[in-house]
């Protein structure tokens, strides 16, 4: 057994998530890019990217940057849409120094707060991007209805997320590198538990079809999903 009691991860209580969430990132907050590196081989940088090659903001739109982490989704929003409003949230204060020490000088807000109980008003940002947050949220479902919430009208969701590998021999590797993962974590950081949990909750997460069918259930009009590399991560993106 692991100190963060990942048995039956599938069917952990929110109250349960919720503490073992905060324990682990609590430990891994100053590893979190290089956790990132581990978990994707580096990939996503990449994916991260291609988030911005499909949406097309308008100068006024304003952008939430939802489980923010160290910040690489507002780095880039900052980069590339300057002139927007961004407002980087994340449920760990820990991290969000780490992002303010990245982001230093530039106009991006922030706030502490979990997904599933925004600060915001109703309709209030154009984009809202969660990557690679999803599968860590208490409660998702909960959190997508908070999200549809405080989304305006024709406002999009973009969610970069590990998923389901739809090519058979990349989804044995990528099942066999999944089971080493802890090992790695062992070896760079030396925290073999946080990055089994990591692994597990990739292991567990809803597919691209389930995926599309609980963002269409929390309100979304229009759901397209965007495989990558054979489908180890894909980008959702739903339209209110």
């Amino acid at each position: 057994m692991t100190k963060y009691n990942i048995e039956n991860l599938k069917n952990i209580s929110s109250k349960n998530k919720n503490i073992l969430v905060k324990k682990v990132f609590s430990d891994v907050y100053k590893d979190y890019d290089l956790m990132n590196d581990i978990m994707s081989f580096g990939f996503h940088r990449v994916w991260k990217k291609q988030i911005f090659e499909l949406i097309s903001p308008s100068a006024n739109d304003t952008f939430l940057d939802l489980a923010g982490g160290s910040g690489d989704i507002s780095k880039l929003i900052c980069k590339k849409f300057p002139n927007n409003k961004c407002i980087l949230v994340d449920s760990n204060k820990k991290m969000i120094e780490i992002a303010k020490g990245k982001l230093s000088g530039t106009s991006i807000k922030f706030k502490c707060a979990s997904a599933e109980k925004l600060p915001f008003r109703n309709k209030e940002f154009n984009f809202i991007i969660v990557a690679f947050g999803l599968r860590n949220f208490t409660d998702m479902k909960l959190s997508l209805k908070e999200i549809f919430r405080v989304l305006k009208k024709n406002g999009s969701f973009i969610c970069l997320e590990f998923s389901e590998v739809n090519n058979s021999v990349t989804k044995k590797m990528f099942e066999a590198y999944l089971n080493l993962i802890p090992f790695l974590g062992k070896i760079f950081v030396n925290n073999y538990d946080a990055y089994k949990y990591l692994a597990e909750s990739i292991k567990i997460f809803p597919n691209q079809i389930e995926l599309t069918k609980l963002i269409n259930n929390s309100g979304f009009n229009k759901v397209d999903c965007f495989d990558l590399l054979d489908g180890i991560a894909s980008i959702h993106i739903g339209v209110k």
